[in-house]
């Protein structure tokens, strides 16, 4: 057990590199898509704000993914909870394609406690808040997406005649930028930390200092070396940015995610920027989106809880034979 319990540990290194580089787009993607941040800038900007979001708001999502779900995990079923996340997100992380990590662990949490505790061992009214956030949470991006740039719209560029003097306005929000990105890069860290590190902290009995280590070396390398692949999708391929909409992207959607992990709900970043994003393409106008990538990622997201609950099953019953014949 203590080899498996290695390599949990191991694979939670590798989990948590791999869902920051993925959501590290919801962060810097705007600015990046806007011109108002170079990719290697977005990045290193990035990694600071994620870092200090998982050491200091992470852990009332550590609390819902390690203890919320299904009774408090034994080594069997926190190693298929953790192969079964890593599993799925590499698969969509190397096609450059934003998913949801959230959705990833969740799904792979309640496919482990069908058959490990079934249904009556499982908090139901915990997955259904649960489930209801992952819906709301990109329903209320898009509304606030939407609602953010119409208000600067209305309220400032149309007032603004000279085209010197607007030029003038979009680098005053690419500055603007710096906050909204530095906001949502803080929100992303406690997120995708407690995600990661949340089966391996009820593991370890509680509070570790080696595993904030593994989390955060985890989130902070993956941001760094990998996270300009999804931060092109996000920023560039689903509709044209410039400072104003992408502030009004990133600030709508950071304080979304805000509220949702500040209540322990393992939301998906992606999903609330993304709806954040288009909603602020649609106030701008519908020519602007790119509805070939919003389709291929909805595409995705479909595919990921049902794999991962399937998974999570299937990888959780394979340890159980296997541990009974060694």
């Amino acid at each position: 057990m203590d080899s498996l319990l290695l390599l949990s540990v191991l694979l939670g290194l590798y989990f948590a590199f791999n869902i920051a580089a993925n959501d590290i787009g919801n962060s810097i993607g705007t600015a990046v898509g806007s011109g108002a941040l170079s990719m290697r800038k977005a990045l290193l900007l990035g990694a600071f704000f994620a870092f200090l979001g998982a050491l200091f708001f992470g852990g009332n999502i550590i609390r819902t993914i390690g203890e919320g779900i299904i009774p408090p995990f034994n080594v069997i079923t926190g190693f298929a909870v953790i192969l079964t996340a890593a599993i799925w997100i590499t698969i969509t992380l190397l096609h450059g394609i934003p998913i949801s990590g959230s959705d990833a662990m969740v799904s792979a949490v309640i496919g482990v406690g069908l058959v490990s505790v079934g249904w009556t061992g499982m908090n139901l009214n915990t997955i259904t808040y649960i489930i209801l956030s992952w819906i709301s949470s990109p329903i209320i991006g898009f509304f606030s997406g939407f609602l953010t740039y119409h208000i600067i719209k209305v309220g400032v560029i149309r007032r603004v005649r000279s085209v010197s003097v607007r030029d003038r306005l979009e680098k005053l929000f690419s500055y603007f930028q710096l906050f909204s990105s530095s906001f949502s890069a803080f929100n992303v860290g406690a997120l995708d930390f407690g995600v990661a590190m949340g089966v391996l902290f009820t593991l370890s009995g509680g509070s570790s200092n080696f595993l904030k280590i593994v989390g955060v070396l985890g989130l902070v390398t993956g941001i760094i070396f990998l996270g300009d692949r999804v931060t092109e999708t996000i920023g560039r391929r689903i509709t044209e940015l410039v400072p104003t909409r992408g502030f009004s992207a990133q600030a709508a959607a950071s304080v979304v995610v805000f509220l949702f992990v500040n209540y322990g709900m393992p939301i998906s970043p992606t999903q609330t920027l993304v709806g954040s994003v288009i909603g602020v393409g649609l106030a701008h106008g519908t020519s602007t989106l790119k509805f070939d990538v919003i389709k291929d990622i909805g595409y995705t997201w479909i595919l990921t809880i049902p794999a991962c609950l399937i998974l999570g099953a299937v990888t959780y019953s394979l340890l159980k034979v296997l541990s009974g014949l060694l």
